[in-house]
């Protein structure tokens, strides 16, 4: 080599390391996430670290208001240069139009472009949706169950499969920041969001709150625990009412499910929109700080819900002014406020609090660092575009899960005279206000908000999946219910009736409902088909337990708790009806026999004088088959308590069980839940087979609060003799 080509060399290598040199380190892949954070929030302005701290809706973007359209140059300019704006979302309904993956993934694009090209430091964009049964703001995307219903699977597995699809779509999308999953309980049936919960439970809650943390976060989008804590028990049982909690039922009950998403990993957390004890959440440095982090462990992102910040003053009432809210709220532990429509005024005033002292720029950069952090953990940096084609190709109907999600929710409440499955019906009339109205089955959150446009979904009704799915020489006719005198004509010809009823589609305070009951035209179509003397199988579309008049609840032969199915409610009924299918959901909640027992769970403290029990106990749901089981051994190890269970299958068909581990406590000198559900397992078993299954309850699930009535403590296992139950067997064991 010539010493001028040497030279040549030299040169290249001194002004490639040169340049490798002038990268700042934040843009280095190479280098820890933290301490990127910090070296790129020493280049920002405090402006810029304000803008991180804000989330607005998209529509600011098209309208500068609440239209929906194209996005608008000089909107764009204006929020995510000028403004330094880091996080954009689509509230229920919000998007693109055309309303088309491919709209989706150009406009996640545009901004992401705008936001990289044009701001001064190429901070990505981050934009987040509500995603809670599917990419369900996309026209197009197959939905699932509802939480609810994906509950009655008691299926973990199952949960994180469709959890991880859903995130596939969303990163498709270009939609990094799923606000889900609900880890409130439902234990108020009463309240309009009881079905976007796992239940009453915490142990069945948090496992599948794990469960979809995992599955989300697996294809690199943020999952958000919400609403911290406290949300599920408002006051009445009307969303966002106060609630009060003893701090004993806060650590027993409340926090148990959230510190299951947390060790699963979740990057986010939303705050209660209520409030608890007397202070709302969003101003509880106690609960968002002392708590969350401090006591939990949480490192992550806080962010508001919707404009919450705001009804500190105009809601609670517990700040006079809006710049006293702001400070109330980020001070006690929010990083990011979801403003969707003033984010100049709480940009200002945010930056007037820090000039005045009365937020430290400390907590400026605690907050903004979070945010970064996230869009480090997500790959934005490295990756902030989606490939649109992928979009196209990703949002392909996935309706072999979402069926199997919806065969293993569907709960069989009763079966007389085995009525199911349909293996002697030439002729099937199926009537119902649900039969053929896909926004029934598909619930709120269903591409708007209240999910009146959910027939826009791809789904089968229940109509349709009868007449698809009937065995040949089955015959199914439908009738209008409000056509009386062909409902009847129908009726007559038909060997049997199924009916469907349900909920109309609600979300949040709309979908309150004090009494439980139904339209009363509802009942009035049952009272018309017990006149008419034919077998009844009745299917619930509903996102919560309801009640029927005294002499109609067992007026139908059969009855199947549907939930809110999503988009493959009629293929799975038809096989659980017809028989190609053996039911094996299992009620995540207790139902009542009357509403006026609510709140009423299974792990309550015991009655001095016994209430009524109720209509269905928690984990209840029949089969085609039966199971029985054998407690074989018990035995506590230092960290756990170990059960192996026998359990065979007594029937002639094939089926899925749902073995349930209880403990009953010893007397500890306080109350006690009357039985905590302790371990689960789901087994498959062919008729006449048998199976050991190992029951593993770690010992922190029979922790207790101990002391008197204000005590602080945090859960501990207390020594004495405790009962464990497996359907009708027991046995005891000693914790020391």
């Amino acid at each position: 080599m010539t010493r001028i080509w040497r030279f040549a060399l030299a040169w290249v290598v001194c002004f490639v390391g040169s340049l490798a040199l002038a990268q700042p380190i934040y843009k280095d892949p190479t280098q820890p996430v933290e301490k990127r954070v910090a070296d790129l929030l020493s280049r920002m302005t405090l402006e810029e670290k304000l803008g991180q701290m804000t989330q607005i809706a998209v529509s600011k973007l098209m309208s500068d208001g609440w239209g929906l359209g194209p996005l608008k140059a000089e909107l764009l300019e204006r929020y995510l240069v000028q403004r330094g704006i880091g996080a954009v979302l689509s509230g229920g309904g919000m998007g693109p139009v055309p309303n088309t993956p491919r709209a989706w993934a150009e406009m996640t694009n545009a901004i992401q472009r705008v936001a990289l090209e044009k701001g001064r430091l190429g901070i990505p964009s981050l934009y987040g949706v509500d995603a809670v049964h599917g990419h369900n703001n996309l026209v197009g995307a197959t939905l699932y169950p509802h939480n609810l219903g994906l509950a009655a699977t008691w299926n973990p597995a199952l949960v994180e499969q469709v959890a991880r699809r859903v995130g596939q779509e969303l990163r498709a999308t270009g939609t990094l920041w799923n606000f889900a999953p609900v880890a409130d309980l439902g234990r108020d049936p009463r309240w309009g969001r009881f079905y976007e919960t796992f239940g009453e439970d915490s142990l069945l809650a948090g496992s599948l709150v794990a469960a979809t943390v995992r599955g989300l976060q697996a294809t690199q989008v943020a999952a958000t625990l919400k609403h911290f804590v406290g949300y599920g028990q408002p006051l009445g049982g009307t969303d966002r009412s106060p609630a009060f909690l003893a701090p004993r039922s806060l650590q027993e009950v409340w926090l148990p499910p959230f510190r299951a998403g947390l060790e699963a990993g979740a990057l986010t957390v939303m705050a209660n929109s209520g409030s608890v004890n007397g202070v709302p959440v969003h101003a509880s440095r106690y609960l968002l700080t002392e708590v969350l982090r401090g006591q939990m462990g949480f490192k992550g992102v806080v962010i508001s819900d919707w404009n919450d910040i705001d009804k500190l003053v105009n809601d609670h009432k517990v700040a006079a002014t809006f710049a006293d809210a702001v400070a109330l709220s980020i001070n006690a532990g929010v990083d990011v406020y979801m403003v969707p429509m003033e984010a100049d005024r709480y940009l200002q005033t945010l930056k007037e609090l820090v000039e005045a002292g009365r937020i430290p720029r400390a907590r400026v950069d605690e907050a903004a660092g979070r945010v970064l952090w996230l869009k480090f953990q997500l790959g934005l940096f490295e990756r902030p575009y989606v490939e649109v084609a992928e979009a196209e190709k990703i949002i392909e109907a996935q309706r072999t899960l979402a069926k199997q999600a919806a065969l293993e929710s569907i709960t069989l409440l009763e079966n007389a005279a085995f009525t199911l499955p349909l293996t002697n019906v030439r002729t099937l009339l199926v009537t119902g206000p649900a039969a053929a109205d896909k926004t029934m089955q598909m619930g709120g959150w269903s591409i708007d908000w209240q999910g009146k446009e959910g027939a826009k979904a791809p789904g089968i009704t229940l109509l349709e999946g009868l007449q698809k799915g009937a065995p040949k020489g089955v015959k199914v006719a439908y009738a209008d219910p409000r056509d009386a005198r062909a409902l009847a004509a129908t009726a007559r010809a038909a060997d049997a009736v199924v009916v469907a009823l349900g909920e109309k589609p609600y979300a949040e305070s709309e979908g309150n409902n004090l009494s439980g009951e139904l339209p009363a035209e509802q009942y009035k179509l049952l009272r018309d088909l017990k006149a008419l003397g034919k077998p009844i199988v009745l299917v619930l579309f509903a996102g919560r337990p309801l009640v029927f008049p005294p002499d109609l609840w067992l007026t139908p032969k059969a009855i199947l708790m549907a939930y809110l199915p999503g988009s493959e409610a009629g293929s799975a009924l038809a096989d659980v009806l017809f028989g190609r299918y053996n039911p094996s959901g299992r009620l995540p909640f207790t139902w009542p026999r009357l509403f006026a027992q609510v709140p009423f769970t299974y792990d309550r403290y015991p009655d001095i004088y016994p209430k009524a029990e109720p209509l269905y106990p928690f984990g209840y749901g029949l089969s085609y088959t039966d199971f029985a089981y054998r407690l074989q051994a018990a035995r506590a190890t230092p960290n756990a308590v170990e059960v192996d269970v026998e359990v065979r299958n007594t029937g002639k068909r094939a089926g899925s069980d749902v073995v349930q581990l209880y403990t009953r406590f010893p007397p500890l000198g306080f109350l006690a839940p009357r039985e905590r559900l302790v371990g689960f397992a789901k087994v498959n078993l062919e008729p006449g087979q048998a199976r050991s299954i190992k029951l593993i309850a770690p010992l922190d699930r029979f922790a207790l609060v101990p002391g008197d009535v204000f005590s602080l403590e945090t859960p501990r296992v207390l020594p004495g003799r405790y009962v464990l139950r497996v359907g009708e067997q027991t046995v005891a064991v000693d914790l020391r």
